[in-house]
């Protein structure tokens, strides 16, 4: 699945005779963007409100290909086009080929590719040729502000309609103008969860009636601006689309309730846990490639997961690699996922600059003598036990948080441990570490406490002193942890040593977010940047850090991926090491086997 697919594979798209060359440096790429230089967003900034045909260069120009409707052929300004990486163009000819398929599918190319310029370009296309009205944009909050700054860059800024305001009425007002006008209206997951029917247009239709009934009845839209399909959508767009990879939650539901001619999943982890999630992303998108889920489950999904499985025979074996290999045969058409790696080795021009190398490093760590002792003790408690016969979540998660640092820990979780303690010590090991768990939860609020606080966590210690050596080698580092409980840890430790740091975490309005990258980014003072893995791995180019710390394994591994990739991706002129902290002989060295076994899938 993850090979690169060539041109042949979209319907023999091919480029128009003034097919720029990619950009000579990475230098000409704005740091806090996928692929665009400042200088030409600011071009395209200042014509924003002129058609996106701006500039006299010759158009790049597609005829209709593939099956299907008819359709006019798809021409882009050159302006626009000469901008993109040669895989940025070869993305166009992927998306156009769907096009005049009258189908969808998944943009998965690796984090910090372009994708969302990607898109943006090939939305430019089709308003400018007049082949679409109205696009819905799906993303996170934290993701809408990146999406404008794309869209504008290539001209669609009058186009763009906020559907995020807390304001009802200022929503309803953009919803109005999106159907009466066309444009692309810019929306959050949650939002269409809960306006989902406004959204598809019932209000309009006339099957529900409410106070809002005359948003969209009357003049504000007419039944000839419909698709050919009665469909009041051309796009339904999905950003970190692998979102709805569990297609029972409300938030996917809401979304299949849209109709729409087109849906493109955008993400740079599409495939994730396992198949199912595989199945559920497809089926959002061109629900006539996999089936239904029962006819995915016998066609494929059982036998490459009996194939897998430890136990399988060799002739299991075999027909689970044979049904995967159709398997990737059959979403090929579909699913367009190029590697950084593959990207920038295939250009072969002397002149191009290659990415730059990354290097992962598993830093084994020994639990200090407190975290061991209280990791045995919580085993021996009855949450552990009574775990056994229900869900181990609760415990697993106890556990995880002393192998970060004891002092992360609840009052429950401590009352827990102290029962499993009973038998396991002397007085004096007993006494050191029953006053330990006995004031773990107020310990955490106490500073001198906080003081101390590295000498019992083996990561803790690690950090800090490879912290030291980098900062004096002039490195940025950013740090990532799954709990905020954790930062504070890490930063009190460094405001004892007197460094600056920078932080985001789910607290940090996103307004200030922008503040706090640009500030890290372009400004001459911290060398640290500490973020929570959920808010910080998300939408985020932080490439002046080459150094990167992933304090704690998620049980996905595409998390982590994406918090390295804040600072490996385009616009990365340094060799990246990323230090990935396990604690062996515990829960986490369990982890780190699934995330390798969880890779396979990806």
């Amino acid at each position: 699945m993850g090979k690169k697919t060539g041109a042949s594979a979209y319907g023999g798209a091919k480029l128009g005779k003034r097919a720029a060359s990619k950009p000579s440096s990475f230098a000409d790429f704005d740091e806090d963007d996928d692929g665009v230089s400042e200088e030409k967003e600011n071009r395209a900034a200042d014509d924003s409100e002129k058609d996106v045909g701006w500039e006299k260069t010759e158009d790049f120009k597609m005829e209709p290909t593939g099956c299907g409707k008819m359709v006019k052929p798809y021409k882009l300004p050159g302006s626009i086009f000469k901008m993109l990486y040669p895989h940025q163009r070869e993305g166009l000819k992927w998306l156009w080929v769907l096009h005049c398929r009258g189908t969808g599918g998944i943009l998965g190319d690796d984090m910090g590719l372009g994708k969302t310029m990607q898109v943006s370009a090939f939305l430019a296309g089709l308003f400018h040729c007049r082949l679409i009205k109205r696009v819905l944009v799906v993303a996170p909050k934290t993701l809408l502000t990146h999406w404008t700054k794309e869209l504008s860059v290539v001209g669609l800024k009058h186009k763009i309609r906020d559907y995020s305001s807390p304001s009802v009425n200022v929503r309803n007002s953009e919803l109005q103008y999106a159907f009466k006008e066309g444009g692309i209206l810019l929306t959050t997951y949650d939002i269409v969860r809960n306006n989902y029917k406004l959204i598809r247009g019932d209000f309009y239709n006339g099957n529900v009636e409410g106070k809002y009934d005359k948003l969209i009845r009357g003049d504000s839209y007419n039944d000839a601006d419909e698709d050919e399909d009665g469909k009041l959508w051309n796009y339904v767009i999905l950003d970190e689309g692998h979102i709805i990879k569990n297609p029972s939650t409300q938030r996917a539901k809401s979304l299949l309730e849209i109709p729409c001619v087109h849906r493109i999943v955008i993400s740079g982890t599409p495939i994730q846990n396992n198949l199912k999630e595989m199945w559920a992303l497809f089926y959002f998108c061109c629900p006539e490639v996999l089936g239904d889920k029962d006819e995915f489950k016998s066609r494929y999904e059982s036998a490459i997961i009996r194939g897998n499985d430890k136990n399988a025979t060799n002739r299991e074996k075999h027909t689970g690699s044979t049904v995967a290999k159709a398997l990737r045969e059959r979403i090929k058409p579909y699913f367009l996922r190029r590697m950084k790696s593959e990207v920038f080795l295939d250009t072969g021009s002397a002149d191009d600059k290659k990415l730059s190398k990354k290097n992962e490093l598993i830093v084994w760590l020994r639990l200090t003598a407190c975290q061991r002792q209280l990791y045995e003790a919580f085993l021996n408690s009855d949450l552990v036990h009574s775990s056994m016969q229900g869900s181990p979540l609760a415990a697993i998660t106890v556990l995880k948080k002393i192998c970060d640092h004891p002092l992360i820990l609840t009052k429950r979780a401590a009352e827990d441990i102290l029962e499993g303690m009973e038998g396991m010590l002397d007085n004096k090991d007993m006494g050191m570490v029953e006053k330990m768990a006995m004031n773990l939860a107020d310990m955490a609020h106490d500073d001198q406490a906080l003081q101390v606080g590295e000498e019992v966590s083996c990561k803790l210690i690690f950090i800090m002193s490879l912290l030291r050596k980098l900062l004096e080698e002039g490195h940025h580092v950013l740090i990532f942890s799954q709990t905020r409980k954790m930062l504070n840890l890490i930063q009190e430790a460094i405001l004892l040593e007197g460094y600056k740091f920078l932080r985001i975490d789910g607290t940090t309005k996103i307004a200030e977010r922008e503040r706090i990258v640009k500030d890290f980014q372009e400004g001459p003072g911290a060398q640290i940047f500490l973020l929570t893995t959920q808010v910080g791995g998300l939408g985020l180019t932080l490439t002046k850090a080459a150094r990167v710390i992933v304090v704690d394994p998620a049980w996905n591994p595409s998390t982590d991926n994406q918090s390295v990739d804040r600072a490996y991706r385009i616009g990365q002129t340094k060799d990246v090491i990323v230090y990935r902290l396990m604690t062996s002989g515990t829960i986490e060295e369990k982890i780190y086997k699934l995330q390798g076994f969880q890779g396979r899938f990806v």
